[in-house]
């Protein structure tokens, strides 16, 4: 059972990658500090890198926060693409997808976001909040997919961390499995708007509250536009 309390504490906020507005800057500042903490210890421990780079970060068409006060608790990044240019499809983050998964991804269409680095702070981790973040922050990302218009979102599951059950109970679909990433097994998955099931109720009801309630400026643009675009 979520502890609803904690929801009205909660804002959920749309970020560019780079060059944010003054009135965005505290928050994209907290959400990228927050981001690098965190993956600088996973690329550490997966990877053995001692340095982390603002590449992945800063790339971003949009990123979706959750705060509480002033600390980012989650966030995902998201990239709008057209999977039928080559260049899209040679994009260094395909070079482990199978051919056939890449052909599953655009059976839906061409327009689809690429969602990566679903990161959580520690302090929200394992129901600690009274809140599953890992599961409403996909709920928020998969809705914020469905408002765009985009035909697919796509990403890649640890399986170490039950990433991909998350996004199975949400209604993703498999598109490989078993594969290794980063030293870390993944499922790479396809959301398609048809196949969304919003989840446990309780997820469901949460992220509904969210999204309808607590979102606070969300980047405006037309459907299906990316960041740039706004």
């Amino acid at each position: 059972m979520i502890a609803t309390d904690i929801l009205p504490t909660l804002r959920v906020v749309s970020l560019p990658g780079a060059n944010p507005s003054s009135a965005q800057l505290s928050d994209y500042k907290s959400a990228y500090a927050m981001w690098k903490m965190v993956w600088s210890e996973t690329f550490r421990e997966l990877d053995g890198l001692d340095k982390m780079f603002s590449d992945d970060f800063a790339r971003q068409d949009e990123i979706l926060c959750v705060f509480r006060g002033p600390v980012c608790l989650a966030l995902g990044l998201m990239r709008w693409r057209d999977i039928e240019l080559p260049s899209v499809r040679e994009d260094s983050y395909f070079q482990m997808w199978p051919t056939e998964a890449i052909d599953g991804l655009r059976a839906n269409g061409k327009d689809i976001i690429i969602c990566c680095n679903l990161t959580i702070h520690p302090m929200a981790r394992s129901n600690s909040l009274g809140l599953p973040m890992k599961d409403v922050m996909m709920g928020l990302l998969i809705q914020r997919f469905l408002e765009s218009g985009a035909d697919a979102m796509t990403g890649a599951m640890r399986a170490d961390r039950g990433m991909h059950k998350t996004t199975y109970r949400l209604g993703a679909t498999p598109l490989a499995t078993g594969l290794v990433h980063h030293n870390s097994p993944v499922d790479l998955v396809a959301f398609f708007p048809q196949n969304m099931t919003g989840g446990e109720a309780e997820v469901a009801r949460a992220v509904r509250y969210l999204w309808g309630v607590k979102r606070q400026h969300p980047i405006q643009r037309a459907r299906y536009k990316g960041a740039k675009n706004a």
